[in-house]
Formats: structure tokens, sequence, C-alpha cells
């Protein structure tokens, strides 16, 4: 019997691998993505003993590189918005006009809309929004620490970076 080569049940980069082509971002199915996660903690988290594969995220990075800022992913999506909307009158500008910007930004019951409601948004996102309104870093920096106090979600950051784009267009 011949035997195929492979890495081991535990190796990050394949976990990696797999994961990101099974999210739906990625042209992947939702189903096969969540299916596709418990497996790996199934395999690697709990009944193995190991830790799950996953890179250490820094939590105060601001690089932008795919990571998100702290979110509740049960948190009321409505709530958030009025909170984005009532800060914006107690911060400087751009900021306020940014997130004034959600005041129309409806929750979504089910699809690609719902599961950006429930995750934080990204510095990536962010990062582009700063950038489409001409901030420097340091103004990015501290769009981020307002982004972090709301928390805005991802639906939120992808519906302010649309308008934006509509209106320059």
């Amino acid at each position: 019997m011949t035997r195929t080569p492979t890495l081991p049940l535990h190796d990050r980069s394949m976990w990696r691998r797999l994961v990101s082509r099974a999210h739906p971002d990625s042209g992947g199915d939702h189903e096969l993505f969540i299916w596709t996660v418990a497996t790996r903690e199934a395999i690697c988290g709990g009944e193995l003993g190991e830790e799950i594969p996953r890179r250490e995220r820094r939590e105060t990075s601001t690089s932008g590189a795919g990571e998100c800022i702290p979110f509740d992913q049960f948190a009321d999506f409505q709530v958030l918005t009025d909170r984005a909307v009532t800060m914006a009158a107690t911060v400087a500008e751009p900021y306020g006009y940014l997130l004034r910007q959600v005041a129309d930004c409806y929750p979504a019951e089910d699809g690609p809309l719902h599961y950006q409601q429930r995750r934080g948004a990204s510095y990536k996102s962010l990062a582009a929004i700063g950038y489409r309104v001409g901030m420097s870093k340091s103004e990015r920096v501290q769009w981020y620490r307002i982004a972090e106090a709301i928390p805005l979600s991802q639906r939120h950051a992808g519906h302010t970076l649309s308008r934006l784009k509509r209106r320059a267009a």
C-alpha cells in the first residue's frame, strides 16, 4: 500500500488554507465554513487536548492585516448603530461625519450582511475609510479607537465605505 505524504492534522498552515477556502468571502459555502471550523476545533481544540492552530492576534495592533476590533457577536446591532450616531455629536470632525453615515444602516436577518453585523470592523476597512477622507496616520489611529469604543461592526464599516464611494462618484 502506498502512502501519500501529508502534514500532521494540527498543522497551522493547512488549517489556515482550508478555513480560508471554505470562507464565504472567498467563494466558499457558509455551512462548509462552519463545519470546517467545528472540525478544526474538535481535532485540535477539544477532544485531542491540543491548542487550536490559530495565529496569535495583537489586540492593540493597527496594522489592518485582516484583524478586527474586539466585538461581541451577540451585541444588539441597532443599539450599536444608535451609539455611533449619538457619539457623532461628541467627537471632532471628520469622525462625527463618518459616524453619522451609519444612521440608515438597518439590521439584517440573514445572509452576508447578518454575518458582517456579528463581527467587529476590520482595521483594514477602517483604514480604507480613513484614507478615503484623507486622514493622517495619527487621525486613523484615533478613528480606530473610536470604532473600538462603540464598537463598530464590519457591516457599519462596509456601509460607511460604500456611502463614501457613492458620494465620490
